[in-house]
Protein backbone atom coordinates (compact mmCIF):
# COMPACT_ATOMS: atom_id res chain seq x y z
CA UNK A 1 0.00 0.00 0.00
CA UNK A 2 1.50 3.58 -0.86
CA UNK A 3 1.74 6.20 1.22
CA UNK A 4 -0.67 8.53 2.03
CA UNK A 5 0.34 11.59 0.01
CA UNK A 6 -0.36 15.17 1.22
CA UNK A 7 -1.98 17.85 -1.14
CA UNK A 8 -2.23 21.24 -0.90
CA UNK A 9 -5.74 22.79 -1.33
CA UNK A 10 -5.51 24.89 -4.54
CA UNK A 11 -5.79 28.53 -3.32
CA UNK A 12 -8.09 30.11 -6.09
CA UNK A 13 -7.56 34.09 -6.02
CA UNK A 14 -10.72 36.61 -6.91
CA UNK A 15 -10.52 38.15 -10.32
CA UNK A 16 -10.17 41.30 -8.90
CA UNK A 17 -6.22 40.40 -7.76
CA UNK A 18 -5.46 39.44 -11.44
CA UNK A 19 -3.68 42.42 -13.51
CA UNK A 20 -3.71 42.94 -17.12
CA UNK A 21 -0.32 42.07 -18.61
CA UNK A 22 0.12 44.57 -21.90
CA UNK A 23 3.99 42.80 -23.84
CA UNK A 24 6.66 45.50 -23.23
CA UNK A 25 7.66 46.59 -26.40
CA UNK A 26 11.45 47.02 -27.66
CA UNK A 27 13.63 49.88 -27.68
CA UNK A 28 12.88 52.05 -30.76
CA UNK A 29 13.45 56.27 -30.33
CA UNK A 30 15.86 57.79 -28.31
CA UNK A 31 12.53 59.13 -26.68
CA UNK A 32 12.76 55.40 -25.36
CA UNK A 33 16.39 55.31 -24.36
CA UNK A 34 15.80 58.79 -22.64
CA UNK A 35 12.97 57.34 -20.57
CA UNK A 36 14.52 54.06 -19.66
CA UNK A 37 17.82 56.29 -19.08
CA UNK A 38 15.70 58.52 -16.19
CA UNK A 39 14.37 55.76 -14.75
CA UNK A 40 17.50 54.23 -14.17
CA UNK A 41 19.53 56.91 -12.83
CA UNK A 42 17.10 57.69 -10.67
CA UNK A 43 17.41 54.15 -8.73
CA UNK A 44 21.22 54.39 -9.11
CA UNK A 45 21.18 58.02 -7.37
CA UNK A 46 18.86 56.08 -4.56
CA UNK A 47 21.00 52.91 -3.89
CA UNK A 48 23.77 54.37 -1.21
CA UNK A 49 27.07 53.12 -2.56
CA UNK A 50 26.47 54.02 -6.09
CA UNK A 51 24.41 57.35 -5.58
CA UNK A 52 27.00 58.51 -3.06
CA UNK A 53 29.89 57.83 -5.75
CA UNK A 54 27.21 60.02 -8.39
CA UNK A 55 26.15 62.50 -6.50
CA UNK A 56 29.04 63.06 -3.64
CA UNK A 57 32.00 62.33 -4.80
CA UNK A 58 31.53 63.09 -8.90
CA UNK A 59 29.03 65.95 -8.23
CA UNK A 60 27.45 64.80 -11.36
CA UNK A 61 25.66 67.57 -12.86
CA UNK A 62 22.35 65.78 -14.40
CA UNK A 63 21.22 68.15 -16.35
CA UNK A 64 24.23 67.89 -18.73
CA UNK A 65 25.35 64.35 -17.70
CA UNK A 66 21.87 62.82 -19.01
CA UNK A 67 22.13 64.00 -22.53
CA UNK A 68 25.17 62.71 -22.77
CA UNK A 69 24.04 58.99 -21.68
CA UNK A 70 21.28 59.38 -24.26
CA UNK A 71 23.67 60.35 -27.03
CA UNK A 72 25.94 57.27 -26.15
CA UNK A 73 23.31 54.87 -25.66
CA UNK A 74 21.63 56.11 -28.82
CA UNK A 75 24.62 55.36 -30.66
CA UNK A 76 24.93 52.12 -29.51
CA UNK A 77 21.75 50.87 -30.66
CA UNK A 78 20.01 53.19 -32.59
CA UNK A 79 23.15 53.71 -35.12
CA UNK A 80 22.84 57.69 -34.54
CA UNK A 81 26.53 58.56 -33.84
CA UNK A 82 25.24 61.38 -32.05
CA UNK A 83 27.96 60.64 -28.89
CA UNK A 84 30.87 62.67 -28.93
CA UNK A 85 33.32 61.93 -25.76
CA UNK A 86 35.66 59.58 -24.14
CA UNK A 87 33.58 57.58 -22.10
CA UNK A 88 36.35 55.97 -19.68
CA UNK A 89 37.74 59.04 -18.96
CA UNK A 90 35.40 60.51 -16.56
CA UNK A 91 35.10 57.01 -14.53
CA UNK A 92 39.10 57.30 -14.38
CA UNK A 93 38.53 60.36 -12.69
CA UNK A 94 36.28 59.32 -10.22
CA UNK A 95 38.70 55.98 -9.30
CA UNK A 96 40.97 58.93 -8.22
CA UNK A 97 38.81 60.52 -5.81
CA UNK A 98 36.95 57.17 -4.20
CA UNK A 99 37.36 53.71 -3.94
CA UNK A 100 35.37 51.72 -7.06
CA UNK A 101 35.25 47.83 -6.58
CA UNK A 102 33.63 45.10 -8.01
CA UNK A 103 30.54 45.18 -5.81
CA UNK A 104 29.89 48.58 -7.57
CA UNK A 105 29.73 47.38 -11.00
CA UNK A 106 27.58 44.37 -10.13
CA UNK A 107 25.10 47.40 -8.23
CA UNK A 108 25.14 49.11 -11.12
CA UNK A 109 24.48 45.94 -13.89
CA UNK A 110 21.97 44.98 -11.57
CA UNK A 111 20.06 48.09 -11.00
CA UNK A 112 20.24 48.40 -15.06
CA UNK A 113 18.99 45.15 -16.10
CA UNK A 114 16.60 45.51 -13.46
CA UNK A 115 15.22 48.80 -14.78
CA UNK A 116 15.63 47.88 -18.32
CA UNK A 117 13.11 44.50 -18.29
CA UNK A 118 10.60 46.76 -16.85
CA UNK A 119 10.17 49.15 -19.62
CA UNK A 120 11.58 47.42 -22.68
CA UNK A 121 11.37 43.92 -24.27
CA UNK A 122 13.28 43.24 -27.05
CA UNK A 123 16.34 42.42 -29.55
CA UNK A 124 17.50 45.84 -28.74
CA UNK A 125 16.72 45.72 -25.03
CA UNK A 126 18.88 42.33 -25.36
CA UNK A 127 21.55 44.67 -27.04
CA UNK A 128 21.47 47.06 -24.22
CA UNK A 129 21.68 44.26 -21.68
CA UNK A 130 24.85 42.85 -23.27
CA UNK A 131 26.51 46.07 -23.87
CA UNK A 132 25.91 46.87 -20.44
CA UNK A 133 28.40 44.05 -19.14
CA UNK A 134 30.46 43.95 -21.80
CA UNK A 135 31.16 47.67 -21.06
CA UNK A 136 31.09 46.91 -17.27
CA UNK A 137 34.10 43.95 -18.00
CA UNK A 138 36.20 46.34 -19.88
CA UNK A 139 35.70 49.40 -17.53
CA UNK A 140 36.68 46.95 -14.48
CA UNK A 141 39.63 45.70 -16.57
CA UNK A 142 40.83 49.21 -17.81
CA UNK A 143 40.73 50.46 -14.07
CA UNK A 144 42.26 46.96 -12.72
CA UNK A 145 44.98 47.88 -14.90
CA UNK A 146 46.16 51.05 -13.83
CA UNK A 147 46.12 49.93 -10.28
CA UNK A 148 42.16 52.29 -9.59
CA UNK A 149 39.52 49.39 -9.15
CA UNK A 150 39.78 48.33 -5.64
CA UNK A 151 39.47 44.76 -4.46
CA UNK A 152 36.90 43.68 -2.07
Amino acid sequence: MAPPVNIRPIRFWPRATYRMHTPLRDIETEADIAYFLDRFYARVRQNPELGYLFDGVAQVDWPTHLPKIQAFWSSLLLGTNSYQGQPMRPHFELAQKAPIRPGHFDQWLALFSQTLAECFAGERANEACLRAQSIAAVMQSRLHLTGLLQTE
